[in-house]
């Protein structure tokens, strides 16, 4: 089956997410031309993860306990409440550079350049997981690597060959939001997969919940060091944000980040970077309907190659069912429970 999704759960969270995110940064982009109402970016975040963590406890009550059972559980697992500082930190500011990056860079672009994480995914996945990729799997990786690089090669470098001066500025940027991403999603993975003190695992979704806490106090830390709170709160800032478009925004963020821990779960995070790549198809194709951003042949190239890097990915070394390691039949066994 493609990318191992064997199931129609696992089908539903890979296509949710991947649509999710592209709906996330066309409207991202559309909030930041010219002539959309100004907002605080950081507010907005804030918005979204405490509408994440009402979910969060909205899901736990549902299909795992009581407001006694949930109190129990939090005790038991205070360590782990603390351990989610550190992604919850680092997903604070991939957040907040989401909007910043997107004032630079049409969401084709955005989403083009930020798959050159995918290489340091599967290395730190590798260390952090002692499992190991398959040859195919590393070949469809670099694959998809470079077809994202084609895409955008055009627009990489100036006339003299050199990269433009206005561009350095929010590439550093950019270069630092890969970084945490790739850091907070393998980290997320790693506390989602381990066992408790006693032996059993916290759930999903109060695990969602501590992450979601965290990220509001990091967020709260971020206004007031940045000396923005009382901007985050005024009148004029919260009109923009309770528009329609930065409604909708929260809404599909915050539905994101609850079909990322899931994600996370089931299946994992070298996955997670080629819906990413897959991503990067989908949203090129929109920002051209959308905003008319130029399709070249460039583009035409680099869906070939990330398109084929998906497949290659899929498809075991051999030509046969590859048998998993024993890491890797353990983290299978995980994702299942």
């Amino acid at each position: 089956m493609m990318l191992g999704l064997d199931t129609s759960k696992k089908q539903g969270i890979f296509g949710t997410y991947v649509m999710l995110w592209v709906s996330s940064h066309v409207l991202v982009y559309a909030s930041k031309m010219p002539g959309a109402p100004q907002y605080n970016a950081t507010s907005v975040v804030l918005i979204t993860e405490a509408v994440k963590l009402v979910m969060a406890l909205a899901f736990y009550r549902r299909y795992d306990g009581n407001a006694a059972q949930l109190v129990r559980e939090v005790r038991g697992s205070t360590d782990l409440l603390l351990q989610y500082v550190v992604p919850a930190l680092l997903y604070c500011v991939y957040n907040n550079l989401v909007y910043v990056n997107l004032t630079f860079f049409d969401p084709g672009t955005y989403n083009v350049l930020m798959q050159l994480r995918i290489v340091l995914t599967g290395v730190l996945y590798q260390l952090l997981f002692s499992t190991r990729l398959g040859r195919n799997q590393w070949l469809a990786i670099v694959l998809i690597m470079l077809g994202c690089v084609c895409k955008e090669s055009p627009k990489l470098f100036g006339a003299a060959g050199r990269v433009p001066s206005a561009l350095s500025h929010a590439w550093v940027l950019l270069a630092f939001q890969m970084v945490c991403s790739v850091f907070a999603g393998v980290y997320n993975e790693k506390l989602l997969k381990k066992d408790g003190k006693d032996g059993r695992r916290v759930g999903t979704n109060l695990q969602n919940a501590y992450m979601y806490l965290n990220s509001i106090w990091c967020n709260l830390a971020f206004l007031i060091l940045n000396g923005t709170l009382q901007e985050a709160v005024h009148p004029d800032n919260l009109r923009a944000v309770f528009s329609p478009t930065v409604l909708s925004i929260v809404a599909i963020m915050a539905s994101v980040g609850m079909v990322t821990g899931f994600f996370l779960k089931i299946l994992d995070s070298v996955l997670k970077s080629v819906a990413s790549a897959v991503e990067v198809l989908l949203t090129t194709l929109l920002s051209t309907l959308f905003f008319g951003t130029p399709l070249a042949l460039a583009d035409v190239l680099a869906a070939a190659m990330v398109g084929g890097g998906v497949a290659l990915y899929a498809r075991p070394a051999g030509g046969r069912a590859a048998v998993p390691s024993p890491s890797e039949s353990r983290l299978r066994k995980m994702a299942r429970t």
